[in-house]
């Protein structure tokens, strides 16, 4: 209850709400608890000198005390602390403990005698409070209240002395006391308390003694207990530094695998390239799952001398260990690792010759080509065709002659004309491509000459097209049928008037019904307008008999947008085989059209019937808006 009065009188801030006076005068009214508590937490932020006596009562009010505290915290005055000092000499229990928390928070160094006497406090957990607050204080004073008690205080309440020690220490440290810090790490890790905080005195004991700190680290590394080798590690992390690196990799030689794995861990992220040495063993022999982290570790700062380790690596039976040298040598850097790549292409072996081409196409070695060309005509068919995939992705225009002499003489067909599709798709001069390829087209026999027509539809242009359309004249059957479907698959509208014709003058079927799915797909792409679009579109409605065309000219009229457009969509949206694509179709025209033609958009919308939640949701949406215009 109190949290929604709370979040009422936030909405409700007063236009005073940051004058101190007017705020105090509210704290002594009798507003309800939910505005005080309000008002507390606007003086943590406005509050001066003037508020603390309002406050302090507030101390002992079971509901308020925590937003008073709020305040008194970071008020910047003395007479907050002196508040709290007395409060904490006349609170018991939950209060008393607020009390002393908020000491510490402020730092109170005055406090510390009052906070002294509470460590011997009946009620542990008022006991344990004080004993963190001398902690956040941090003085000499502090610690040496805390420290006897570390082998004296009830257990209940030595962990807490501990955390207060530590705190002290960390405040020592980072006043650049490190030797009164190591001294205090010291005791608390001498001390009969928990493992947690043994192992946070250690790692502060270890950090503060900064280079002298290694021998402790490594006794840490040695340990047989987990806890405190993980703890190690840890510390290992933080700590700069090529001695650290030496002891890490020392220890690594005499640890069991499961410690060498989380050693060489450790060392990649200490970045460290003295690492390197022991790594590179370590991939070519440890343990297998050794052997996996020391092949990432070579993958994150290996450099020349990983390369040969890794190109063994790649070539292994074990799966994980192959893929794991592979992507290494993918993100090795250097020239080495290229011409490592390169020289594996002539290996007797058909794996490493495999591995070596997804590495270059991976690494993207250009300067490989000339050697993919020639394993391109390799014995063993699948190298072969693995090459001309990365030939087609890496290779560029002037790699093309060289793979049409490979067209003429190759039995794989599909892999160049793949390659050569590929090249071509990827160059923004495809007219350059086509005039590379045509000469050969004329001198091409066989499935040569049909892979070089569909390798031109990827480069597009008039030239191209005007090779088509002489092919799809030609007695060959063979070349006939392949031209005629690049003409009917043609990428730009430049082939709409081919099409045409072929639709009247074919007397196969199969043609007519290409040449108008041809039609369907070509016509919104056309540079022209919308009105002239629709009236392509509706030329062909009476040819159209088969539901899949249907469909083709529904996501046609969909990129038009036009209200006429959106009258002939709307007349399929009763048809159940074709309401689906009629309904996408509709929503589309209709998030284009609504601002000027609501009516129509409100129609059509409210015919709308479909499963698709979303599309539903997008058609109820588009009416109202249209009902709104």
């Amino acid at each position: 209850m109190l949290s929604l009065l709370l979040a009422a009188a936030l909405v409700a801030t007063p236009a005073d709400g940051q004058d101190p006076q007017k705020l105090v005068a509210v704290l002594r009214s009798d507003a309800p608890p939910a505005e005080k508590a309000i008002t507390c937490k606007r003086l943590a932020v406005w509050g001066n000198k003037e508020a603390v006596p309002a406050l302090a009562p507030l101390l002992a009010d079971e509901k308020l005390a925590s937003w008073a505290r709020i305040a008194l915290e970071n008020i910047p005055d003395p007479a907050c602390d002196a508040a709290l000092r007395e409060a904490a000499g006349k609170l018991q229990g939950r209060l008393l403990i607020g009390v002393i928390n908020s000491i510490g928070v402020r730092r109170d160094a005055v406090a510390i005698p009052t906070l002294t006497s509470k460590l011997k406090d009946a009620d542990p957990d008022v006991a344990a409070a004080a004993a963190v607050a001398l902690g956040k204080i941090g003085s000499p004073a502090a610690a040496a209240a805390l420290t006897p008690l570390l082998t004296t205080a009830p257990d209940r309440v030595r962990s807490a002395v501990a955390q207060g020690c530590i705190l002290c220490a960390e405040r020592f440290l980072a006043d650049g006391k490190s030797s009164e810090a190591v001294k205090l790490y010291d005791a608390v890790r001498a001390a009969n308390i928990s493992p947690q905080k043994t192992l946070e005195a250690i790692r502060g004991a270890i950090l503060a003694r900064g280079p002298e700190g290694l021998p402790l680290l490594v006794e840490q590394l040695k340990s047989p207990d987990k806890a405190l080798f993980g703890m190690g590690l840890r510390v290992a992390r933080e700590i700069p530094g090529s001695a650290v690196t030496r002891a890490l990799v020392a220890e690594m030689e005499h640890s069991d695998p499961d410690r060498q794995a989380c050693l060489l861990l450790t060392l990649l992220d200490r970045r460290d390239a003295e690492a390197l040495p022991s790594a590179l063993r370590l991939a070519k022999s440890g343990q297998r799952n050794v052997r996996l982290i020391a092949i990432g570790v070579l993958d994150q700062l290996g450099n020349a001398a990983a390369v040969p380790v890794l190109q063994a690596a790649a070539v292994e039976e074990d799966v994980d260990i192959s893929q794991a040298a592979r992507s290494a040598l993918i993100r090795l850097p250097g020239a080495e690792a290229d011409a490592a790549a390169v020289a594996m292409l002539k290996q007797p072996q058909e794996d490493a010759r495999r591995v070596a081409i997804e590495l270059i196409g991976a690494r993207q070695i250009k300067s490989a080509l000339p050697a993919l060309l020639q394993v391109a005509e390799d014995a063993n068919a699948n190298v072969a065709r693995a090459s001309l995939k990365v030939i087609g992705d890496i290779a560029g225009i002037t790699e093309i002659p060289a793979l049409l002499a490979l067209l003429t003489k190759n039995r794989d067909t599909a892999s160049i004309e793949n390659a050569l599709v590929a090249i071509c798709a990827r160059q923004t001069d495809r007219a350059a491509c086509a005039d590379k390829l045509l000469p050969s087209l004329s001198q091409a026999h066989g499935q040569a000459k049909l892979a070089l027509l569909r390798v031109l539809r990827a480069t597009g242009g008039p030239k191209a097209l005007a090779a088509i359309r002489a092919a799809a004249n030609e007695a060959d059957p063979e070349v006939k049928e392949t031209a005629l479907r690049v003409l009917c698959d043609w990428p730009t509208p430049e082939a709409l008037a081919d099409l045409a014709r072929l639709v009247q003058t074919a007397t196969d079927r199969k043609w007519k019904i290409l040449a108008l799915r041809g039609q369907l797909r070509l016509i919104p792409q056309q540079d022209t307008g919308p009105a002239q679009k629709l009236a392509s579109l509706k030329e062909l409605t009476p040819m159209i008999e088969r539901i899949e065309e249907k469909r083709l000219l529904l996501a046609a009229l969909g990129e038009i947008p036009t209200a006429d457009s959106l009258a002939l969509v709307t007349t399929y949206l009763r048809d159940n085989s074709l309401k689906q694509e009629a309904a996408i179709a509709a929503v589309a025209v209709a998030e284009k059209i609504v601002g000027k033609h609501p009516a129509e958009v409100a129609e059509a919308m409210a015919l709308v019937d479909t499963k698709d939640k979303k599309l539903a949701q997008k058609a109820k949406q588009l009416q109202a808006q249209a009902k709104k215009k």
